[in-house]
């Protein structure tokens, strides 16, 4: 049985979580990290932002950040190391954190338009397309998909 637990970035130095952070997005995007190192720094410092680790069995594979103002809360990042992926490790993370959440209100969140398997996610998560963002993503150029879910 796998063990999960899921570890509040507030409780790792903002260096570390930083720099984990970074690592783990560049090992689970196929185009690298979306962030360099010092814009999750950045991230990490401002007080709305939420970070969260997924760890399985002692090992750090994935996190999650957001981002809450007001009612309205953005998923900025989601990674899972790739020997992780298509387990159900992300669903379960986006849940527990969503789940979390103080109170009702809206979720938002970006995503390539080709990755399926996110968007698959995101709507097994209750997140529904509401509009587009034009050449948002670079490396290579693509639109991403805004997508909502209502939480009450």
């Amino acid at each position: 049985m796998i063990e999960r637990q899921l570890v509040a970035g507030a409780t790792i130095s903002p260096v570390d979580l930083a720099k984990l952070c970074y690592q783990l997005a560049d090992q689970a995007y196929p185009q690298g990290a979306p962030w360099r190192r010092v814009t999750f720094a950045a991230d990490i410092a401002t007080p709305q932002a939420v970070y969260n680790v997924l760890i399985v069995d002692q090992h750090p594979i994935g996190f999650i950040s957001l981002t809450t103002v007001l009612d309205e809360t953005e998923v900025t990042n989601i990674a899972i190391l790739p020997a992780f992926q298509h387990q159900g490790q992300a669903q379960w993370l986006l849940t527990t954190v969503l789940a979390q959440l103080d109170r009702p209100g809206k979720v938002f969140l970006e995503v390539r338009q080709s990755n399926q398997a996110a968007r698959r996610l995101y709507d097994r998560c209750g997140f529904e397309p509401i509009s587009v963002r034009r050449a948002y993503y670079h490396d290579p150029t693509e639109d991403a998909l805004i997508m909502r879910k209502i939480m009450n």
